[in-house]
This record gives structure tokens, sequence and C-alpha cells, in this order.
């Protein structure tokens, strides 16, 4: 064997090598990617508000209740209110005791009880009330994310 097919094969051998190397390094990659995009998040979801934690792995439904306790002790249904409806109860019987709560299969999140005697009280309640409502949803509906503090 003379030294110019010498050198040939230990070049071969080494490009061979080489690109062994190179195709183990890509297919591990490619199986990484494949492995980490089937994963599937099993870890509870939980929202703590007030010092209390909810516990929202096995909620169905989600629905939002707005009530209103007026002085003499009905309890009206403000949701959906509009501003002459609202005004118009005020006007009735001042101030009213608002409730705003998500019902989370039956158990009660009451998100805030406030007195209100004038519209743009309520307006505002419902305005944070909206906003954490939209807060829940996003969270509900991200599959990484298990814990929400409102």
């Amino acid at each position: 064997m003379n030294v110019s097919n010498i050198l040939n094969s230990r070049t071969t051998r080494k490009t061979a090598n080489t690109a062994g190397v190179l195709l183990m390094a890509f297919l591990m990659l490619v199986m990484a990617g494949c492995i980490s995009s089937s994963r599937s998040y099993t870890a509870d979801k939980n929202i703590v508000y007030n010092g209390s934690i909810y516990n929202m792995s096995n909620v169905k439904a989600i629905t939002a209740n707005v009530t209103g306790e007026l002085p003499n002790g009905d309890v009206k249904n403000m949701k959906g209110m509009d501003k002459k409806a609202v005004q118009a109860l005020l006007g009735e019987s001042s101030p009213v005791m608002v409730t705003t709560a998500l019902d989370l299969d039956g158990q009660e999140m009451v998100y805030e009880r406030r007195s209100i005697s004038k519209y743009s009280d309520f307006s505002k309640m419902m305005s944070r009330f909206e906003s954490a409502g939209k807060k829940v949803t996003k969270f509900m509906a991200n599959k990484k994310s298990t814990q929400l503090k409102l």
C-alpha cells in the first residue's frame, strides 16, 4: 500500500465519521422537537383571590353574576342592565349593595361587594369585573399556566 492510498482512506474515514456524527446530532434534535411538541399539561389550575384558593381543574362552566340588594332587602339581578335601568333603580332606592361574582360550577367566588349610590360607581365596578373575567378566560385557555392571582 502506498502513502497516498493510506491518506485517502484516513480522510474518507474521517469524513464518514464526521458525517455520521452530524447525522446523529440532527436526528437527536428532530426527536427532541417531536417529543417536546407533544407534551400534555395536567397540573391543577388554581385562582387565588382575597386569600382563598379556587381549584379550576374540574370546572366545566363559569358564569358571571351581578346582583343588587336594595335597602328593603329585595335582591335584583343587575346583569346586563343599561345606564337608564341602573339610574332608575338607584332613583327609587339608594344606596344599593352590588355584588359581582363568578359562579364556578356552583361555587361562588365573590369578586367585589360595594354600596353604590350613583351610576359612575356601578360603571367602574363593572369595568373591574369585566377585566377580571377576561383574565380568567385567558388563564383557562392557556394550557401551561397553573395559577392566576386576581
